[in-house]
């Protein structure tokens, strides 16, 4: 039996979808839905912002369409990239070459014809779709739309024409050779986020992210707490990827990031002519997120007027935009996450308590790193070696450096830990990182002395000479410090804290340096 084709669409969805702001066009997936008809589109994501804005393409698409029945009627997918840096090339690559894995994979019993929207996303987005296309990895014709103010007023489409010759060939290595993936599910959300990597093997870390597996198959509401950069947005990822939910959207929420204005459109969508300003209808993120899991983070900057509103869409999952006069049924599961003492707020009428009882059917406690500092040696490394990686280069801490690191209280917790080995990495003009260069808060927390190692005192029935143990141990710093600074003096008198004609005069007079570290006597 024939297998009917079915034409079907990739794009970025772009700032400019599903319309630029105040502006009365439409934006680039829209002007080209309206002129070609594609049985399937995915729609790539480059972070949770984007999640509305595609899911309001779909929803304006189905509204303004008369294409008839259920069976013609655009289907749309949704690929979330969770991309870092949209305009780092390596990662864009791999990250849309292996979504690119998995859907073909899923689409290889169908006879498709597969088209590419190169007008959405960054230039590095658009640079990356060309190279798939023209080297076959990806059979498919890029299209490139033209607005209408280019063409006296009417919308057209262009196909990048790969085969005239114009474009230098692209040879695929044999690793780049597409390995099939599973039929497809059906599914309209594909999840290709690198999963939530939490750092740490103390029991305190073990214990937590135990609990977390243990709630996260339950579809019940979760309350993280821990102080700020503990990663609390990590164990609420961590929780959505071991869930029933984890192929659908995970959509994190600042609360401390919206106004009181704007909460409750931002949240719960609004209609059209809503309020002043409102030209166009929005979806809010819990439409956006339906099925999936929406995490507020920093849930207790929520403006006290929408508190309820909140509370009634976990209660009743319905939710009600602004201007709208019926409600709407979501699915949603909500992690709520924060830093605040809730019972004090509670207590002082900032809070509601209904809410609180609500959020707060599980709390999860996220120690902070003071209290898991066995993994900072684990972390460190990790983040030493992240930057080596992203930079090539060999950075390593010194043995004095880490004793800092490993002596500091951290109240800025793991996200204070990761800045420092991002600051000191920048600064080092050396592979070597030694204490010198860690950050003023950092040195100022031991008043710019050194934290002294535990020395154990052991004294002999015979005695000691205590003069010439002294005398040793001044000279195996003096060397030390010499080889972390590679020999520059200069460098190895502030790391003893020592005025530089003074630390030179005892190399000379006292220790007989002959001005190689190799040739200390």
């Amino acid at each position: 039996m024939a297998v009917n084709k079915i034409d079907v669409l990739f794009s970025f969805v772009g700032n400019r979808d599903p319309y630029p702001e105040e502006s009365e066009e439409w934006g680039p997936l829209l002007c080209l839905l309206n002129e070609r008809y594609f049985h399937r589109v995915y729609l790539f994501c480059s972070g949770y912002e984007y999640f509305e804005r595609a899911r309001m393409v779909e929803e304006v698409l189905g509204e303004r369409t008369d294409k008839g029945t259920e069976s013609n009627k655009t289907k749309f997918a949704f690929i979330n990239l969770d991309i870092f840096s949209p305009v780092d090339y390596e990662e864009v690559y791999t990250k849309i070459k292996d979504a690119v894995d998995k859907i073909l994979g899923q689409l290889r019993h169908l006879k498709v014809e597969l088209s590419i929207l190169l007008d959405s996303g960054t230039p590095q987005m658009q640079t990356v779709w060309f190279l798939l296309a023209r080297s076959g990895y990806i059979p498919a014709r890029l299209l490139q739309g033209i607005p209408p103010r280019f063409t006296g007023g009417a919308y057209k489409v262009r196909e990048v024409n790969l085969d005239k010759g114009i474009f230098p060939e692209i040879k695929l290595r044999r690793d780049d050779i597409r390995v099939q993936g599973n039929k497809s599910s059906g599914d309209r959300w594909i999840t290709t986020t690198t999963r939530a990597e939490i750092i740490g093997e103390s029991d305190p870390i073990r214990e937590t992210l135990q609990r977390a597996l243990r709630i996260a198959s339950y579809d019940i509401t979760v309350l993280i707490r821990g102080e700020t950069g503990t990663g609390k947005e990590l164990v609420a990822k961590f929780i959505h990827q071991h869930s029933d939910r984890a192929e659908k959207p995970f959509l994190p929420v600042n609360c401390a990031s919206i106004t009181s204005t704007l909460a409750e459109s931002e949240l719960f969508g609004h209609e059209k002519g809503a309020f002043t300003g409102a030209s166009r209808s929005r979806l809010g993120q819990f439409r956006a997120a339906d099925r999936g899991i929406v995490f507020l983070d920093e849930v207790g900057d929520l403006p006290p007027e929408v508190q309820p509103k909140l509370l009634r869409v976990l209660e009743e999952k319905t939710l009600l935009p602004l201007g709208a006069d019926t409600g709407l049924t979501v699915d949603i599961r909500v992690i709520a996450a924060t830093n605040k003492n809730l019972e004090q707020m509670i207590d002082e009428g900032t809070f509601r308590r209904d809410l609180y009882e609500r959020l707060n059917q599980v709390t999860l406690e996220v120690p902070p790193l003071r209290e898991r500092q066995e993994d900072i040696p684990l972390l460190s490394a990790t983040f030493l070696k992240e930057w080596n990686e992203k930079h090539g280069e060999n950075k390593r801490f010194s043995e004095e450096a880490m004793h800092y690191i490993l002596s500091y209280p951290w109240p800025g917790n793991v996200r204070q830990l990761e800045n420092t080995v991002i600051s000191v990495c920048a600064v080092s003009q050396s592979d070597l990182i030694g204490p010198e260069i860690l950050p003023p808060a950092i040195l100022s927390y031991f008043n710019k002395e050194p934290p002294l190692p535990g020395i154990e005192i052991k004294l002999p029935q015979s005695g000691v000479d205590l003069k010439a143990l002294l005398y040793q141990i001044e000279r195996d710093y003096y060397e030390k410090a010499l080889k972390i600074s590679g020999g520059n003096r200069e460098q190895a008198a502030r790391l003893l804290k020592i005025n530089p004609p003074a630390f030179r005069k005892a190399l000379k007079e006292r220790f007989g340096f002959d001005g190689s570290v190799e040739g200390f006597p």
